[in-house]
C-alpha cells in the first residue's frame, strides 16, 4: 500500500514539473509582443515625486530604497538601448527624474505613494499604475500605488518591492502587459522571485511611444501616427534582459538564501489557518500509512 502511494506520488510530482517545463518551453517563441495603452508624454525628462510613509508604524525604507533603484534601473535601461541600437539613440535623452518628500507636492509627472495592503480586496494587488491623459492623448500625470504587505499581512521583501515598482513604472510609461511570462511586464507575478531586468521588449515599445523626438512637430495629432495597438519585437533586436548598472541593482541578503527562503516559506504556510489544517491533515495522511502493517513474503526455510 505506501509503494503504490509513493509511486503516485512520484507520479504527480513528475507529471507537475512536466507540466511547469511545458510552459516555459512554450515560451521559446519567436514573438514577443507588448500592447501599447495609446498615450504618450509630450516630454522626455519626467518628474517622478516619491512620497513616503515615514510616520506610519508599518513604513520600511527599504521600500524607498526598491524604488529608487527602479527608476535608476529604467534609466539604465534606457541608455544601454539607445547605446545598442542607433536607429533609438534619440532614447538617451529619456529619462526618469526622482524627487524624494513625506507630502504630495504639484508640478510632477509620476506620483509614488504607498499603502500597508493590496490595493484590492478580491486580489493580492501589490502594484497599480493609473493614467491621467487629456483629450489630445498626451499623459497629463500618472500615479503609483505600491503595497508594503500581501493579503495575509506579510512585508514583500526589498527584491519583491523593486520589481513590482520596475514594472507599474513600465505602465506609467504606456505599456501594457507583455505576452511573455519571463517578462518583466507580463500580467502576473510571482513572490520569491530573483531579481528582475527590463528587456530589450518593454524598451523597444517605450522607443515607439517616444518616437516623435525624431522630429517633435509630428508629435499632434497623436492618434495620426500611434496607431498599433501592440509592438512587436523585430527579429534584428534579440530578446534579452538589458544590464544593471551596480548602483541600481539588488543586493543579497542573508534572506535571499535558498535556505533560509525554504525556512520562511515554511513559517509563513504554518502562521495561516486555511494552510496549516491542509498540512495537518497531509501529516495524519502520512502518518496513518506508516502504521499500515506491511504484508510480509513467507520466507522458504526448506
Amino acid at each position: 500500500m505506501r509503494r503504490i502511494f509513493l509511486y503516485l506520488l512520484i507520479a504527480v510530482l513528475l507529471s507537475s514539473s512536466l507540466v511547469s517545463n511545458c510552459g516555459v518551453l512554450g515560451q521559446n517563441q519567436d514573438t514577443y509582443s507588448v500592447p501599447l495603452q495609446g498615450f504618450v508624454w509630450n516630454h522626455t525628462t519626467l518628474k517622478a515625486l516619491v512620497v513616503g510613509s515615514a510616520n506610519e508604524s508599518w513604513w520600511n525604507p527599504i521600500h524607498l530604497n526598491a524604488t529608487l533603484r527602479a527608476i535608476g534601473q529604467w534609466n539604465d535601461a534606457f541608455s544601454t538601448f539607445a547605446s545598442n541600437y542607433s536607429d533609438f539613440a534619440y532614447l538617451s535623452n529619456l529619462k526618469i527624474q526622482a524627487t524624494v518628500a513625506n507630502e504630495k507636492l504639484q508640478g510632477f509627472d509620476i506620483y509614488v505613494n504607498w499603502t500597508q495592503f493590496p490595493l484590492s480586496n478580491s486580489a493580492n494587488e501589490v502594484g497599480l499604475s493609473t493614467i491621467y491623459p487629456s483629450r489630445d492623448s498626451t499623459i497629463n500625470y500618472s500615479t503609483i500605488s505600491l503595497a508594503t504587505h500581501t493579503n495575509h499581512g506579510d512585508a514583500l521583501r526589498e527584491v519583491d518591492a523593486q520589481n513590482i515598482a520596475l514594472h507599474e513604472f513600465g505602465h506609467s510609461l504606456g505599456l501594457g502587459h507583455s505576452n511573455f511570462t519571463g517578462d518583466l511586464m507580463y500580467t502576473t507575478y510571482s513572490m520569491g522571485s530573483s531579481a528582475e531586468t527590463i528587456s530589450t521588449l518593454n524598451v523597444y515599445g517605450i522607443a515607439t511611444l517616444f518616437a516623435w523626438t525624431l522630429n517633435s512637430s509630428n508629435l499632434y495629432p497623436v492618434r495620426n501616427w500611434l496607431v498599433q495597438k501592440s509592438v512587436i519585437l523585430p527579429s534584428y533586436i534579440p530578446y534579452e534582459g538589458l544590464p544593471v548598472s551596480e548602483q541600481n541593482k539588488y543586493l543579497q541578503t542573508t534572506a535571499d538564501n535558498p535556505i533560509v527562503q525554504v525556512l520562511v516559506l515554511m513559517y509563513l504556510i504554518l502562521i495561516h489557518p486555511e494552510v496549516f489544517s491542509v498540512v495537518i491533515i497531509f501529516i495524519i495522511i502520512f502518518a496513518i500509512i506508516a502504521l499500515i502493517p506491511r504484508r510480509r513474503r513467507p520466507v522458504d526455510t526448506g
